[in-house]
């Protein structure tokens, strides 16, 4: 690996420095209120400091989901290191998820709103392919223990089905708990009762119905969260315990 020269360790210092007070200012304000006087402001730089590293604050929010990305990848990389069945290494994926989007909830919603409009357009090509590579490498960890349940033969998918598509529901349907959550929504109005616990309830009756093996008649998959998260993400658990 190439040593960085000094003056490149103080640039990715300013520039991670700027990213840091950035999703502080989204984190408490939104991101239709912040704006790049205020991060240079905050950082104690000059405006036109700021644009070196940064075009807009549109560039700056893309540059906060490609970090956190990588550390979604992180968090992934760590659940696949989890010794179990191949349901039990998809629940540590589906924690991972959890945890991930509760302690880095601007860089995770930034996922989605870099991609909206009015903001998409202001972002360059470069950027957004950047993105969607790392996106990919996100999904490619959950794709993995799908190949592998069905190497095993603990899963068969339906011929219409490959294993980016059974991710994508997967996604799609713990992202709703999310949102639900962070946004507040009165799901319990509506007779929904709790979040979480309802999102495993139905993903455990979906893969049962693939079904992928162990079926949670034969298994007791609460006592392996408890293990998945005792033995990888104690630290992440305990601070979110803490809030």
């Amino acid at each position: 690996m190439t040593k960085l020269t000094r003056k490149q360790r103080e640039i990715i210092a300013r520039q991670e420095l700027i990213l840091d007070v950035s999703a502080k200012l989204i984190a408490e304000q939104g991101f239709s209120n912040f704006g790049m006087e205020r991060i240079a402001e905050l950082t104690e730089y000059s405006k036109g400091t700021i644009y070196q590293h940064f075009q807009c604050k549109e560039e700056v929010l893309m540059h906060l989901c490609m970090r956190g990305l990588r550390i979604w990848r992180d968090f992934f990389d760590r659940a696949l290191t989890f010794r179990g069945n191949s349901r039990e290494r998809l629940l540590a994926i589906h924690l991972a998820h959890d945890f991930y989007a509760k302690l880095h909830p601007v860089e995770y919603e930034s996922i989605y709103t870099v991609k909206s409009a009015g903001v998409r357009e202001k972002i360059s090509p470069e950027s957004h392919a950047a993105q969607n590579e790392l996106m990919k490498e996100v999904i490619d960890r959950v794709v993995i223990v799908i190949t592998e349940a069905i190497e095993n033969r603990d899963l068969k998918l339906p011929e219409n089905m490959a294993p980016q598509d059974l991710v994508y529901g997967f996604w799609a349907l713990h992202y709703g708990e999310l949102m639900f959550e962070t946004f507040n929504f009165p799901y319990r109005n509506m007779g929904i009762g709790d979040l979480e616990n309802n999102v495993r309830l139905v993903l455990r009756t979906l893969l049962d119905g693939l079904p992928w093996e162990p079926v949670s008649t034969r298994h007791d998959y609460a006592a392996s969260a408890e293990r998945i998260v005792r033995e990888i993400f104690p630290e992440e658990a305990a601070s979110i315990a803490m809030r």
